[in-house]
């Protein structure tokens, strides 16, 4: 019986293969984007699965005590995990990494460096790192590998780019300036789907900061990490951190003078909070993570949603096309009938015909799949790991011509086996197949999503052309940033000198860091009367304002020619503000630093203010303080304005001064707009991937309504002939034919434009700075659709209209 059935499906198949090729495209694009976004969100999921015990392992968050608003951040401070440890006995084990920056690393080989390179990825950690988390260790010793100092476990690709193919376990590389010498003591396997990795991780105290900060609740330098005692109720556990304040805290504070209620004041309570460690991808949202990059949770939600719709646009393909043609197989199903065969059988024949036209697109759809990753990598910096990695996605490819064929083929199946055999051989049942309000309404459906996802495109697009354009209060294109020039030592103003004079260059300037790389604050408090702010601090020099743009609504910047500018800052008009001052009483105010004994800073300016951060945040207190000033901040970069040209004989030019002046440092390089731009990653990858599946949207639902417009104009092709014969021209055939589908799709904007606009209003709500959702967003995608489907339907229009009317009518 199966193998008859399969026999005639594929009789049927070749019969009708225009629609069956429609069927199958339909599908097969619906299948390889429905399992491409299953893979990405499998790889968003399985992050941090690869720990031991990892359901019981949690980071410690803690307030932002930085941000005015206060809020939760992932970092915390030096002394906590010792106290988790000691005085609660629900914690198991504690761990702390510490992010060191970029630094310097060189392999020497009798007195001769052999390879040197600036390395971001340095992180330092407790000697319990390997036994707390499930980095494998390709080489060396878990359990010393990070015990004293001076020890450095490294990735395998770091061992390649310094060793070669030589052994690298028990070499030298050397840190810094200074040139430190770190054994290596292991290397280690790097896991994509861990919520930070390292290319090199060195025992703690190599770092000198750890033991001169390990006292402090302020310094917030590290990420600490908890193991819990099975059975440990968290929540509970919470509540009793809440002691932590009143026992460390405070007396930190007092040490500095500040009083706690008044640094808390807005903040809220100073408190720690614990978030499993398999969590932190997916829901660290304005938490952060300071070790990597993060993900979001909802964007799995929405890439869930937009899966299922896709598959849903192609099930419903297939579900129109099969009763659009119905009445071609409404006679072979009476004779059926007639001569004996029972529903359950038909019911079986076409639920099979169904499930191979599933099948076969789900093998075409496996290649699509593969074509799509591939191109994601390349064009949409998307990484998605391979089909064949995932044991659940080949069950899931196992099942889904099974599951989809049924589905989708079941209401066509029950529908076309209802005729009564007397009704369908006098040719009575034309009529009610010809009615098409199922078919309409999933027309109506497929468009309606189709549309959505082409808004929510749209929407996107227009939130990330608006961050590249807003003006953030200084200029940041035609900025190279030459970076490490604490490098050059003493000859770093010689080497500002001599770029500045270049030919092209407007101008150059010396700074600590770059406006965007995030913000370095530390408390600050008005000497008046002790009101105390979280403030972010950068170090310039006089030319730093004029450089990048920066406007005074108030005072003057920085000279040299004045010395007591070493002692001078200049505020943003938020820090104005939230100090209560105005901008008639601001000049000459001062404000003291708690943290060193540097003396009284006086205000002369107040920059207009500007965004220094994502536009996802606001605006929150700034402060420049001289170059040359006592305050904390040895690092130093140089900012170079540069016309409008072609740098690379600029580059040329100041790698050729970097060499002569930082021996064998080295030159490395950033344009300030692509910074900024890389801030918005995440955005940008949804709108990659959101104009890529809302196209294959559009592009399913275009091809179901190209075959339903094909049945339907067979269906009224004598009819055409007859108006063609009584003299309508070829225009008004195709206005006739088109008018009942482009109502359709005016029916489907309409239900699209408020389930896009909710959407879309709850995504950019996360943005500090958003678009407002303009009805031109609307109106584009709405003829957008409209084209397509003119497009769609006036070739099967066209075609018909142009037929000789003899042709249709000969055999009346």
């Amino acid at each position: 019986m199966l193998k008859n059935y399969v026999n005639i499906a594929i009789r049927n198949f070749i019969k009708d293969r225009f629609y069956s090729l429609i069927n199958v495209l339909g599908l097969a694009i619906g299948i390889a984007s429905s399992l491409i976004i299953s893979l990405y969100i499998l790889q968003e999921l399985s992050y941090d699965d690869f720990h031991p015990d990892v359901e019981q392992k949690y980071r410690v968050n803690q307030t932002n005590i930085w941000d005015p608003a206060g809020g939760v951040m992932g970092s915390s401070v030096l002394p906590l995990a010792q106290v988790l440890v000691s005085e609660y006995p629900e914690v198991k084990s504690a761990l702390r990494i510490n992010t060191m920056g970029t630094r310097t690393f060189r392999s020497i080989q009798n007195n001769n460096t052999e390879r040197v390179f600036n390395e971001p990825y340095v992180l330092a950690a407790d000697s319990n790192f390997f036994a707390f988390f499930g980095f494998p260790l390709v080489k060396g010793d878990p359990e010393s590998a990070l015990k004293g100092k001076n020890k450095v476990v490294i990735s395998e690709a770091m061992a390649v780019k310094y060793f070669g193919e030589d052994e690298a376990l028990g070499k030298t590389l050397y840190i810094g300036d200074g040139k430190t010498a770190l054994e290596v003591t292991g290397v280690a396997f790097q896991p994509e789907n861990s919520h930070f990795n390292f290319d090199f991780l060195l025992s703690i105290y190599t770092n000198p900061d750890i033991k001169q900060f390990e006292w402090s609740w302020i310094w917030t330098q590290v990420v600490t990490y908890v193991e819990l005692e099975k059975g440990t109720n968290p929540v509970k556990l919470e509540e009793k951190f809440k002691e932590i304040t009143d026992n460390h805290v405070v007396a930190t504070l007092q040490r500095f003078g500040i009083d706690y209620d008044e640094f808390m004041e807005g903040k809220g309570d100073w408190t720690f909070y614990l978030q499993p460690v398999n969590d932190i991808n997916l829901y660290s949202a304005g938490i952060g993570n300071r070790l990597g990059n993060i993900g979001d949770i909802k964007y799995i939600y929405i890439f869930s949603c937009v899966a299922v719709f896709v598959l849903i646009l192609a099930a419903i393909n297939f579900m129109n096309l099969s009763t659009a043609r119905s009445s071609l197989r409404a006679k072979e199903i009476g004779v059926r009938k007639v001569v004996g065969s029972s529903r359950k059988q038909l019911v079986g024949q076409f639920l099979v015909e169904s499930v191979l036209v599933s099948f076969a697109a789900t093998v075409i759809g496996l290649g699509l799949m593969e074509l799509i990753r591939m191109s994601m990598g390349q064009f949409f910096d998307v990484q998605v790991q391979s089909f064949w990695s995932e044991p659940f996605i080949l069950i899931f490819v196992i099942i889904i011509p099974l599951v989809l064929g049924l589905v989708a083929g079941i209401y066509p199946a029950f529908y076309l086996t209802s005729f009564k055999p007397a009704n369908v051989l006098k040719g009575k049942v034309s009529a009610g197949i010809k009615s098409g309000g199922f078919r309409n309404t999933l027309v109506v459906i497929q468009f309606t999503i189709s549309i959505a996802l082409a808004i929510c495109t749209l929407i996107v697009f227009q939130q990330l052309n608006y961050f590249s354009k807003k003006n953030l209060g200084f200029d940041k294109e035609n900025i190279l940033v030459i970076n490490n020039a604490q490098k050059l030592g003493d000859q770093l103003e010689s080497f500002r000198n001599e770029l500045a004079a270049q030919n092209g260059v407007t101008n150059a300037a010396i700074a600590m860091d770059m406006i965007g790389r995030g913000s370095y604050e530390d408390i600050f408090t008005k000497e008046s009367d002790d009101t105390r702010l979280a403030i972010s601090q950068l170090k310039v020099d006089d030319y730093f304002f004029s450089t990048m743009g920066l406007e005074l609504v108030v005072g003057r910047s920085f000279s040299e020619d004045r010395p007591s500018d070493m002692q001078a800052t200049v505020i943003n008009e938020t820090t104005m503000k939230l100090y209560g001052w105005t901008e008639g009483n601001v000049l000459g105010q001062r404000i003291v630093y708690l943290g060193d004994d540097i003396g009284a800073l006086e205000v002369i300016g107040v920059a207009k203010d500007f965004n220094f951060q994502s536009l996802r945040y606001g605006i929150n207190p700034f402060m420049f303080t001289h170059i040359k000033s006592t305050m904390w901040g040895s690092n130093r970069i140089v900012a170079i304005k540069t016309k409008n040209q072609e740098v690379g004989e600029l580059l040329n030019i100041a790698e050729q001064k970097w060499r002569k002046y930082a021996d064998d440092n080295p030159f490395e390089y950033s344009f300030l707009n692509e910074e900024f731009q890389n801030q918005y990653q995440s955005e940008e990858r949804l709108g990659a991937l959101f104009s890529l599946f809302s196209g294959f949207a559009l592009f399913i639902a275009a091809i179901g309504l190209f075959g339903l417009a094909a049945y339907t104009v067979h269906q009224r092709s004598k009819e055409i002939g007859i108006r063609k014969v009584l003299g309508a021209s070829v225009g008004q055939l195709v206005v006739m034919l088109n008018g009942n589908f482009s109502k359709l799709i005016l029916f489907s904007c309409l239900l699209a434009l408020p389930i896009a606009w909710w959407a879309m209003d709850q995504w950019l709500d996360q943005f500090a700075y958003k678009v407002e959702v303009g009805w031109e967003v609307f109106v584009i995608a709405s003829a957008v659709a409209l084209f397509i489907s003119w497009l769609t339907v006036s070739y099967q229009s066209v075609k018909a209209a142009l037929v000789n009317p003899v042709e249709t009518l000969k055999d009346e």
